[in-house]
């Protein structure tokens, strides 16, 4: 299923409504892209999971200019936007990023693509290809929603994530895309998230993270040596 027709909306209104949808949209967004000034390499090649319009694959071209990026995705209609929107800088793959092959790379991204991996066990099996995948001192960025541990930390930021939805729409179609994602894509906790990302061999930090949603970083240290620099309000949880 493309990502216009799980959220239920055209292809051509996407940028706009994903905004509606997603709170703090752009925040997520810039710290992915930031998160990836920490690299030494100045022309990564990039692979985006789950590219969509692009959005992100955009954003990280503002901080590497001179990235090589490659967007996997499902969607045909998905890809041309993405090829439109940064006029042919990336090389499009059709298929799902679960079952294509990852090239090699420096960059893994993925911007609420991940959600749709359906197990722990399927996750795992992601973040391990990924770190195949990455040359060593590379990193997979993903921005998604990660859920808190504590029930009621979760209610808190359920709740707020209604009060942005009913800033556009009805209580009741608010309500009804909540419990209808909560259907269809899987939300770990952070702490479930980082530990499948640490197994796989990752060290993990958190870029972002507000109400039910985090950017979290996975290094691929290089041994015996640093990242350029470690961008301002990211903190350890390895």
């Amino acid at each position: 299923m493309g990502a216009a027709t799980h959220l239920g909306i055209n292809l051509a209104d996407y940028d706009t409504v994903i905004r509606r949808l997603i709170p703090h949209y752009d925040e997520l967004i810039l710290s992915a892209a930031e998160a990836v000034d920490t690299l030494a390499v100045t022309a990564p090649a990039v692979v985006d999971l789950g590219t969509g319009s692009g959005a992100l694959a955009q954003a990280l071209l503002k901080v590497r200019p001179k990235a090589r990026l490659t967007g996997i995705d499902e969607d045909p209609g998905m890809l041309l936007m993405a090829r439109k929107r940064l006029r042919g800088r990336i090389t499009g793959i059709e298929g799902n990023f679960e079952r294509t092959a990852i090239p090699k790379c420096d960059v893994i991204s993925a911007s609420f693509a991940l959600h749709h991996i359906r197990t722990a066990r399927a996750k795992a099996a992601l973040y391990r290809r990924a770190f195949a995948a990455l040359r060593p001192g590379g990193l997979v960025v993903s921005a998604d929603c990660v859920l808190a541990t504590a029930r009621p930390l979760q209610q808190q930021h359920r709740a707020a994530w209604l009060r942005h939805l009913q800033t556009r729409f009805s209580r009741a179609k608010a309500e009804g895309y909540l419990r209808t994602w909560a259907k269809e894509d899987v939300y770990f906790t952070l702490a479930e998230e980082t530990g499948l990302m640490r197994r796989a061999g990752f060290e993990v930090e958190v870029a972002f993270r507000k109400d039910s949603f985090a950017v979290l970083v996975g290094l691929k240290r290089r041994v015996g040596a640093a990242l350029k620099r470690r961008p301002s309000g990211i903190r350890r949880t390895s």
